[in-house]
């Protein structure tokens, strides 16, 4: 029995080794929209990270300011990983959570949340159009929302969907998220989105580490299936991907 069948995120776990964001965002961007999310949070606030992975955004929050931050993702390997980066970093300090947990079974805070973070892992809610609904409800009047979702630069191919799994109608324009946005009630209050060199590095980390992982594992019973898959998904990055799909950032402020 392949391991596979014990651990449904070995292939994300390893093919992401190597990322600090688990997403196509550079630490300065990240830095810019995370300052911006941060500005109006304070000493007793908690921020929650919502398929947190690694829970590397959530961390740089506590570095930048005083607040409490709760992590919750399903990778018990992310998480573990992230607890230890944090102990290295801040050793000590008490104020990071981590909670492996499905997101809608955790257990929250008796006070809202302050901020909310969910960067490429809305399917933790069951889809944009619900993170958006709910993180409305969990947050504080005047909480902050930065969320993050995939979106078409242009119509994707038949091809290019059977590659992702996907359907055309998974995802819309820029424009278009932004706008759902604004119509669950939030006030837009900025919007960035991925570089080309953003995504190139993001998907070639990927490739890479998952390749280089199999060149030193021979042996492990994926080895095939695991490496056969990478190829497959980085060439359709490179044919359909690079130009097609899109990521955006959307901080937004709830009323």
């Amino acid at each position: 029995m392949s391991d596979t069948n014990h651990d449904p995120f070995r292939f994300s776990t390893i093919a992401h080794r190597n990322h600090h964001y688990l997403s196509p965002l550079s630490r300065g961007k990240a830095h810019e929209l995370l300052q911006s999310l941060t500005s109006n949070l304070s000493a007793g606030d908690i921020v929650l990270d919502a398929g947190c992975g690694k829970a590397a955004l959530l961390r740089d929050v506590l570095q930048m300011s005083p607040v409490r931050g709760v992590g919750v993702d399903i990778n018990q390997r992310f998480l573990d990983e992230a607890r230890a980066l944090y102990q290295r970093d801040a050793p000590g300090d008490p104020r990071l959570s981590l909670i492996n947990s499905p997101l809608l079974d955790h257990v929250r805070p008796s006070g809202s949340y302050a901020a909310i973070l969910c960067v490429g892992s809305t399917q933790a809610f069951g889809s944009f159009e619900a993170c958006l609904r709910v993180a409305f409800d969990w947050l504080k009047p005047n909480g902050r929302l930065l969320v993050a979702e995939g979106f078409w630069k242009q119509p994707p191919s038949q091809d290019y969907l059977d590659v992702l799994g996907a359907t055309a109608d998974e995802f819309v324009t820029h424009a278009e998220n932004a706008g759902r946005a604004r119509a669950c009630g939030y006030h837009l209050l900025r919007t960035a989105t991925s570089s080309d060199d953003e995504w190139d590095e993001y998907e070639g980390k990927y490739c890479d580490a998952m390749m280089r992982y199999l060149a030193t594992h021979p042996d492990d019973p994926d080895a095939e299936r695991f490496s056969n898959r990478m190829q497959q998904w980085h060439g359709a990055y490179l044919r359909w991907g690079r130009a097609t799909l899109g990521f955006g950032y959307y901080l937004l402020a709830r009323p």
